[in-house]
């Protein structure tokens, strides 16, 4: 039967591998972090979500990058021991903004070449619907990227971002 932790560290897992941003691994390691009282070791991590030595480590790195997990110190040796952070708005916004920004961008390839291969009698207004697609995309982008900064979305900002 599993337990709560369990649960959690699998609803942080599965949460992570929807994300688009996060594997389910490395979603399962924040939550095992998340609710432990101390810091824990690689090894520890390990047992805590059943996988390799290997997989564990490759995820913190993933996870120390995005500042979702930081190393301490714990006691003079070679192991390294890590603890999730626990400031939830920075990690939120970073996740969320990543998303949105990776959505953002593949759309906007995709206009810019369809606009380029767009056959001259397609009409005005077809062209013109895909060019103001393309213009949205672009603030979307610098409103992400202005959110992820924690920038005040001022309306000077905003025209700045669609220029």
């Amino acid at each position: 039967m599993a337990t709560w932790r369990d649960r959690f560290v699998q609803a942080l897992g599965d949460a992570a591998g929807r994300s688009g941003v996060l594997s389910e691994m490395a979603g399962k390691i924040f939550g095992a972090l998340y609710v432990s009282a101390g810091p824990l070791s690689l090894d520890e991590l390990c047992t805590a979500v059943g996988a390799s030595k290997g997989n564990v480590s490759i995820q913190v790195r993933d996870l120390l990058d995005l500042g979702m997990v930081r190393r301490v110190p714990v006691r003079p040796g070679r192991r390294h021991y890590y603890e999730a952070a626990t400031d939830l708005w920075p990690i939120a916004t970073e996740l969320i903004g990543r998303r949105l920004e990776q959505e953002a961008r593949t759309l906007l390839r995709a206009l810019e070449g369809v606009e380029q291969d767009a056959k001259p009698g397609a009409g005005d207004i077809v062209a013109a619907r895909i060019a103001a697609m393309r213009v949205f995309m672009q603030l979307a982008i610098g409103m992400v990227e202005a959110f992820r900064r924690g920038d005040v979305l001022r309306s000077e900002v905003l025209l700045k971002a669609g220029s």
